[in-house]
């Protein structure tokens, strides 16, 4: 003996309201986005879901909403006015068709899958990507870069220890470097740096 359970009265409401609705939408959740189609009739409307049903490739399902004249959507239930005589209608076949497909699909997807578990033979090809490996070479003349920045680096305590006074234009010249900070390079070095009324710089010797 079964028992239908018994509907609240706000949903008695809503679907006393289906009848009198003129616009119809499908709608699933497809890659965390819905996708909705409009239609004139319930029957388009699912016809349409069970489309989507068939396509879907997660265990998601279209839901059929009637849309009142105030914009206000009605979720129409799957049973909503089918009677036995509708069993050949065209939205019932589609609903049949839907659920054939998604029975079918675990065990295509199960045969497409063995198949595929035999590929990873084929990754001897990432071998052929060793050869990448002579961007090591690359990788060498960044050194060059830094024995070029200390080249600098050793200018700059020269022409701060030496007996002419310099000054920051004239480091910044000789070294081809204008963004040189000579504070940094004295306090890293354990250089006192000093500068002259004039503007002239001078160290002493690093440690």
């Amino acid at each position: 003996m079964t028992t239908t359970k018994k509907m609240h009265p706000a949903d008695t409401a809503d679907l006393a309201l289906i009848p009198a609705c003129k616009k119809f939408t499908a709608t699933i959740l497809k890659n965390n986005k819905p996708q909705t189609t409009e239609h004139d009739s319930l029957a388009a409307a699912r016809i349409e879901a069970a489309r989507l049903n068939a396509t879907a490739n997660n265990s998601r399902k279209a839901l059929v909403y009637a849309i009142t004249d105030e914009g206000r959507a009605i979720l129409v239930p799957v049973n909503y006015g089918r009677t036995p005589a509708d069993a050949g209608s065209e939205a019932a076949k589609a609903d049949d068709k839907a659920s054939d497909a998604k029975a079918a699909k675990p065990a295509a997807e199960k045969a497409a899958a063995q198949p595929k578990a035999a590929k990873p033979a084929k990754a001897a090809k990432p071998a052929k990507k060793a050869k990448a490996a002579k961007p090591a070479k690359k990788a060498k003349a960044k050194p060059a870069a830094k024995k070029e920045g200390s080249s600098k680096v050793e200018l700059v305590i020269k022409m701060l220890t030496g007996s002419k006074a310099v000054t920051r234009k004239d480091i910044a010249e000789a070294t081809d470097w204008p963004s040189i900070n000579i504070k940094a390079i004295c306090a890293r070095k354990g250089m006192k740096l000093t500068k002259a009324k004039d503007g002239t710089l001078s160290a002493s010797a690093p440690k």
